[in-house]
């Protein structure tokens, strides 16, 4: 999706009115609420705020609270599995609300904002092996941040390539360097974080779909981007090999892969979360998370 502040500002009140009734009429009250998140949990975060957690099922767990003021964008675990939410402002000149990161702790509880210096609409979030976090950012300079461990001041900062949206979304490669990010533009694009050289687009040749959002990089040296009405999958060279689709009117926005060979998908349009095989293509699972249209942004699985 690309975002209008204007449109965010009028469908926020009306997100959030609707938001807890719709999650609460999901809960099952006789189940025990879950300790911590388990293997194969999805947290999807929705553009309102909260965090909504189901297992791998689909069934819901809980809604995570949050503490911090901001719409939900892009989210990542680090090696502990506390979970980092990306916090987009609110207000039109992104100078009173979000521009944070919230984290939860491994049961769901919002431990408050993690780091900071942020220009504006922190959106993207990932970790090195070395436990360093790396924050993108889609507006003001639209460039990626590094954070120490633990630390609440950038000690890099990387002015890459765009497109419409600054670093919308971002997944660093197994070598620790190569960071691959989409800017709602049409390319997958490509970062060296460890030299601070631009690299050239991933994909070869146009892709499917008309933009790009949420990415993974795969196993084989592939990538998965969600692209429009479609799913893109690329091989180690960039060429596209297959696409995933469903019978409704769609915009993939957040993805995961489950480690088992298969990926879930977010269709922004209707808040459905879909589970496709990665070889085949076929479509395996789905469930709504029963949250208003529009609603549904991100999703991490707890591998």
């Amino acid at each position: 999706m690309i975002k209008t502040r204007l449109t965010l500002f009028i469908a926020l009140a009306a997100l959030v009115a609707g938001l807890s009734l719709e999650v609460q009429a999901r809960q099952l009250p006789s189940l025990p609420p879950p300790v911590s998140f388990g293997p194969g949990d999805l947290l999807v975060s929705l553009e309102p705020g909260p965090v909504v957690w189901f297992n791998s099922s689909g069934t819901l767990q809980r809604m995570l609270i949050p503490t911090v003021t901001g719409l939900g964008e892009g989210m990542a675990f680090d090696a502990a599995w506390n979970l980092y939410v990306a916090r987009w402002c609110t207000d039109p000149n992104c100078t009173s609300t979000g521009n944070a990161v919230e984290r939860y702790n491994t049961l769901g509880l919002s431990e408050g904002a993690a780091g900071g210096n942020f220009d504006c609409s922190p959106h993207t979030i990932d970790f090195d092996a070395a436990g360093a976090v790396y924050i993108g950012q889609a507006g003001c300079n639209r460039t990626i941040l590094k954070f120490a461990p633990g630390g609440m001041t950038p000690v890099a900062e990387y002015h890459v390539a765009q497109e419409n949206q600054g670093v919308f979304w971002m997944d660093l490669a197994p070598d620790n360097c190569t960071m691959f990010y989409t800017s709602v533009g049409p390319n997958v694009k490509r970062f060296n974080v460890c030299t601070n050289t631009q690299l050239s687009d991933f994909n070869a040749g146009s892709l499917p779909g008309p933009f790009t959002h949420d990415l993974r990089v795969l196993p084989d040296g592939g990538v998965i981007v969600a692209n429009a009405n479609v799913v893109t999958r690329l091989n180690a060279s960039g060429a596209v090999v297959r696409t995933y689709e469903v019978p409704e009117t769609t915009l993939f926005a957040g993805l995961d892969l489950a480690g088992d060979g298969t990926f879930w998908a977010g269709n922004y349009f209707t808040s459905t979360i879909y589970r496709f095989n990665l070889d085949t293509g076929a479509w395996l699972a789905s469930f709504n998370t029963g949250t208003p249209a529009n609603s549904v942004v991100g999703i991490k699985v707890k591998r």
